[in-house]
């Protein structure tokens, strides 16, 4: 069983990477061309290849060094802060209509040949699309710093790292299970959500970039101030 501030903080990365509209647009895209489940399948799949081997290289290199795991409290709080200015930074950047703008254009150019790709190039694109996102690079170092520096067992680190990914992937599968819900009637429904996705929906990500941003402040500034009363304590 995972310790309840692990799982939420696992969670809450997870839905970090989960939340981007264009990629759940494009797995809605896939549920309306042939072959859909398989192909939706094929997709995931290099998603959840991506998420998964990310974090454990981020482990693994970690591990090979001896600062990352004698730090402690002092990594966690540099990560928590490293981690929140770059999600601010991120967000605040997100939300420039320019920017908007350009990552439309971008999802128009996708979506136009995604109808074209077979398995292999669908495999490449998830795994892609997982890897292209620079706050995903933060999710990656924070849980990867979180299981270094808690010292888990490699039976604790698959389990968290199931449940990451697990979490990473949850909002992408909802247009599958949307359409074999539906018996696969849900064609109006998609391109409805799709055009939501692409066009309307990319203030959203600015905002939980910045709203995760601030919680990992909040996070590191308290660990601040707890390695600053017990320097006081000791001195």
């Amino acid at each position: 069983m995972l310790p309840f501030h692990w799982l939420t903080q696992t969670i809450a990365f997870g839905l970090g990477i989960a939340f981007s509209p264009i990629n759940i647009a494009l797995v809605a895209l896939l549920m309306l061309g042939r072959q859909p489940l398989r192909r939706c399948a094929t997709y995931l799949g290099g998603w959840v290849l991506a998420n998964g081997g990310a974090l454990g290289v981020v482990v693994l290199i970690g591990s090979r060094f001896s600062w990352a795991l004698h730090l402690g409290t002092r990594a966690q709080v540099q990560l928590d802060l490293l981690g929140a200015g770059a999600l601010l930074g991120l967000g605040l950047f997100q939300l420039t209509p320019a920017v908007t703008l350009g990552e439309e254009n971008w999802a128009m150019q996708l979506i136009a040949q995604l109808p074209e790709l077979e398995w292999l190039p669908l495999l490449g694109l998830g795994a892609g699309c997982a890897l292209v996102s620079p706050e995903n690079l933060v999710f990656y170092l924070k849980e990867g710093g979180m299981l270094l520096t808690n010292h888990t067992s490699l039976r604790g680190d698959l389990e968290v790292g199931a449940v990451f990914v697990a979490v990473t992937t949850s909002l992408l599968l909802l247009p599958p299970l949307a359409w074999w819900l539906s018996g696969g009637r849900a064609r109006e429904a998609f391109t409805v959500l799709n055009d939501w996705l692409i066009h309307r929906a990319e203030w959203l990500v600015g905002v939980l970039a910045m709203l995760l941003g601030l919680y990992l402040g909040w996070q590191g500034l308290e660990g601040l101030h707890h390695i600053t009363v017990m320097a006081v304590r000791q001195g």
